[in-house]
């Protein structure tokens, strides 16, 4: 295993401030893919952190921090709408253009600090002169991406469709976040559901975060929401937790262009890049990983023994795909590699202690899996992997300070 400098000092804890923070801007948490919010799993398990809640440790340690909870099955465009809403209050306006194209409603969930872990996680007063940090793992990335694009440029095709009734988000003219900061992202894509279906990797994960709380068994009998209302999948009143699982999972929707299936992949990835941009006053910050190591002969990538369980068929699996050539080949177990450091095409630097605007800082590699960065791999508690996982985390944290 190896390391940048940066990755030894956050992980080691040997990292130092030498300057006085510059801001102190909320931290915002973005999942990836099947992500889950802070109620469900009955609250016992968070996401981000697994048997650590790392932002409630992020909020000790004096940094502000809320955890958004979007569209885990959704497509990007879906998702970076939620975000919005969810922080700044509101009822979701996923675009009137894009609900008639993909044959969605264009109206979503209410987010007006109704119940207590929405109420906490708004912050109404966010715009230019009360930035924000964006934090987001795996499908997290191109979420965030695309938010700060529509914040910026808004939509054309939205003003166009609505008129006078267009959502603030369409309208563009919006320098509301200071930095953004992607944690093994798939940034381009991966070719993980070429393999199996994201569907499968969404069961394993729950069953391991099942098993984190003891509860074992089916995943469906676990206190988890899809958040597919606009697709008219919202589970009703008096549904079982497993009839709503099953019905999900037999829609007619993950043959749709706008769910995560599709904008995750390659294909789908380089679509949205082609009108995402990077913002000039942004800075952008990247940490790629693997838990794959290449074979003698082969050539192809083999999962490591470190690897949690349920990753290593998928990391060996993706590590013998061939279809988008050798350098796809290295991955965590979820997404490849090569898709971590930025969208291609992006500005990229390595990162040399002096961050960057309006390019992608890259911050070091480490040989960990597509859970054990966030946490979520832990199922046992260890104390020192928790201490390693918030320490990364607040020692970034004090370095966004400072911007």
């Amino acid at each position: 295993m190896y390391r940048t400098a940066h990755w030894v000092a956050a992980l080691l804890g040997l990292a130092t401030l030498t300057a006085n923070a510059a801001n102190n801007d909320p931290l915002v948490l973005v999942h990836g893919f099947a992500g889950w919010d802070r109620d469900e799993l009955w609250g016992l398990y968070p996401h981000w952190g697994g048997t650590t809640d790392l932002q409630e440790e992020l909020k000790k340690l004096g940094h502000p921090t809320v955890t958004a909870a979007v569209g885990p099955f959704s497509s990007t465009w879906d998702r970076s709408v939620e975000l919005y809403f969810q922080l700044k209050g509101g009822c979701v306006d996923y675009g009137a253009a894009h609900a008639a194209q993909h044959g969605h409603a264009r109206m979503g969930r209410c987010y007006n600090g109704n119940r207590p872990y929405e109420d906490a996680r708004r912050l109404p007063q966010w715009d230019a002169a009360n930035r924000i940090h964006l934090i987001a793992h795996s499908q997290g990335a191109p979420t965030v991406n695309m938010l700060v694009e529509l914040l910026r440029n808004g939509s054309a095709a939205e003003r166009a469709a609505s008129g006078s009734g267009v959502s603030e988000l369409y309208l563009g003219g919006k320098d509301w976040v200071r930095s953004i900061t992607t944690i093994a992202g798939a940034n381009n894509g991966t070719t993980f559901g070429k393999l199996s279906g994201f569907n499968e990797f969404a069961k394993q994960l729950l069953k391991l975060a099942g098993a984190a709380v003891g509860m074992g068994g089916n995943p469906e009998d676990f206190p988890y929401d899809f958040k597919l209302d606009q697709w008219g999948l919202a589970r009703a009143a008096g549904e079982s937790q497993q009839h709503y699982w099953n019905r999900v999972w037999a829609s007619p929707i993950w043959q749709s262009r706008d769910v995560g299936l599709y904008t995750l992949s390659p294909e789908g990835a380089a679509a949205e890049r082609a009108w995402v941009r990077t913002s000039p006053q942004v800075y952008y910050f990247s940490f790629t990983n693997a838990t794959t190591l290449p074979g003698l002969i082969t050539g192809n990538h083999y999962a490591d023994p470190s690897t949690n369980l349920p990753l290593i068929p998928f990391a060996t699996g993706m590590g013998a795909y061939r279809a988008y050539g050798e350098s796809w080949r290295q991955n965590d177990g979820v997404v490849n590699t090569i898709s971590m450091k930025a969208p291609f095409g992006a500005p990229l630097v390595e990162y040399n202690g002096t961050p960057q605007q309006g390019k992608w800082n890259h911050m070091g590699y480490s040989q960990q899996d597509h859970w054990e960065v966030i946490g979520s791999g832990d199922v046992a508690g260890n104390l020192f992997y928790n201490w390693r996982l918030v320490n990364f985390y607040s020692q970034h944290a004090d370095m966004l300070k400072r911007l």
